[in-house]
Formats: C-alpha cells, sequence, structure tokens
C-alpha cells in the first residue's frame, strides 16, 4: 500500500486509551498510511450509554499526541453510523483513499451495523488482532459472508485495497517494539 491511504479509527472513545493509539501507529507502519484520523461518534446504537460527545471530545484531542494521528470533528448527521461516515469521507475528501481500522472486539456484532453490507462495498477493513477477542474472526458472520474478499497479510500489494470489499487481518503486534520503530519513523 503506498502513503495516499489515510486510516479511519472511528467509535465512541469513552474514554480515548493507549489501545487507540497502538492500533493507529502500527496501521501507519505496517500498512504504510499517510495517517490516521479519529472520529469520535455521537452515539453508539450497540452501547446502552456513553459520557457526553463534549467530554469524549475534550479528552480525546487532549489525548492525542502524534503529528500522524488526528481528530476529525464530524457533525451528528453524517458520524452516528459507519456507512453515513465514510460515505461523507468519499464526498468531502474526494482525492484522499481511506481504509477502516477497527479491532477485533468488533467482529461479533458488525452484521448488525447500519448497512454492513454497504460498509464492505465502500472502503476496505483493516482487523487487528485483539489476543482475547481473536475467536470472533471466525464467528464473524460479516467476515464468513465477506470470506472471499480477504487479503492474506504476506500478499499486501499497492493495489489490494482499490476495490471494495476488501479486508485484511493483521496479526503479530509486539506493542513495545512498534512504538520504538514508529518515535524513529515521526
Amino acid at each position: 500500500m503506498n502513503k495516499k491511504y489515510i486510516g479511519i479509527l472511528g467509535g465512541t472513545f469513552d474514554p480515548p486509551h493507549n489501545g487507540h493509539v497502538f492500533i493507529s501507529k502500527y496501521a501507519i507502519l505496517r500498512l504504510n498510511l499517510k495517517e490516521v484520523w479519529w472520529i469520535v461518534t455521537f452515539s453508539n446504537p450497540l452501547k446502552k450509554q456513553s459520557s457526553s460527545y463534549k467530554k469524549r471530545i475534550s479528552l480525546t484531542k487532549k489525548f492525542l499526541r502524534s503529528t500522524n494521528i488526528k481528530l476529525l470533528e464530524i457533525n451528528k448527521n453524517d458520524n452516528k453510523y459507519a456507512i453515513d461516515t465514510i460515505i461523507y469521507l468519499k464526498k468531502k475528501f474526494k482525492q484522499k483513499k481511506f481504509i477502516w481500522l477497527m479491532g477485533t472486539d468488533n467482529l461479533k456484532n458488525l452484521h448488525l451495523w447500519k448497512d454492513w453490507k454497504n460498509f464492505f462495498y465502500n472502503i476496505p477493513i483493516a482487523i487487528f488482532d485483539r489476543p482475547s477477542y481473536s475467536f470472533n474472526i471466525t464467528k464473524s458472520k460479516a467476515l464468513l459472508f465477506f470470506r472471499k474478499a480477504r487479503i492474506k497479510n504476506n500478499f499486501l500489494k499497492k493495489s489490494d485495497l482499490h476495490l471494495p470489499p476488501k479486508w485484511i487481518f493483521v496479526s503479530g503486534m509486539k506493542k513495545k517494539s512498534i512504538l520504538i520503530r514508529f518515535k524513529k519513523s515521526s
């Protein structure tokens, strides 16, 4: 992949934490991304409650320290569902290419997301291993449906992500070595 891609990490960020930073930095290194944009959602329809949006935005702004990781604020109408966010980004930033970043913890309910199939058809997806949730990859109804769209880690080429649906499972993350390599490359 080339540096034209921007990673999108969306979520409630309730609260933002080092796992968000780690996945973002690892994605920049492993997928050779230009940068990662964090998008704090107004709410999560699959979660019963979360802190106020203003509080989560404020905490996220304070949490960001890397120049390659940025916060992108999107109005409420374009930011409730992942598919709406993707459509908004593609319209507003027509010259940019995006890849969705997510942890394996999201796989369990991915098939419950609004227009989840359309989500796959609109953006390539990088799914990052989280060891306690790794079993979700084999049980995911969404990944089962899109099983033929998987790109093998060792075969990732510049052209692989151009036409979704495409997804890649990213494993082999070693936190300490990744953060050291990222500091050297920043």
